[in-house]
């Protein structure tokens, strides 16, 4: 069995840096640095934009039937991107709140 790393291997790299990027988002929000913040999750949300363009490119190979193969590798590279979405929401979430507790002490 034949495997295109270059198929999957793409939405792994960009679903790692949202996730990268999401949890320093999270550590400077809990550091109280808003500036660092705003850029860390701007960064996640750019690599999460990518990870999904590429994620509908490969869709569209299939629908238009210039298949690629869907094996195991590309079901887990989309499951990467699904968890980086939640792990960017969920970061923001808590980001929010702890900037929120801040300007309260």
């Amino acid at each position: 069995m034949l495997i295109d790393v270059q198929v999957f291997m793409p939405l792994i790299m960009e679903a790692s840096q949202v996730k990268t990027f999401a949890y320093n988002a999270l550590e400077f929000a809990k550091g109280r640095d808003i500036t660092g913040y705003e850029e860390a999750i701007s960064y996640a949300k750019k690599h999460l934009i990518n990870a999904h363009n590429k994620q509908t490119e490969l869709l569209q190979l299939n629908s238009r039937e210039q298949q690629a193969d869907i094996n195991v590798f590309l079901i887990h590279a989309m499951d990467h991107v699904t968890n980086a979405q939640i792990i960017c929401d969920m970061a923001q979430e808590l980001a929010e709140l702890h900037l929120k507790m801040a300007e309260k002490v």
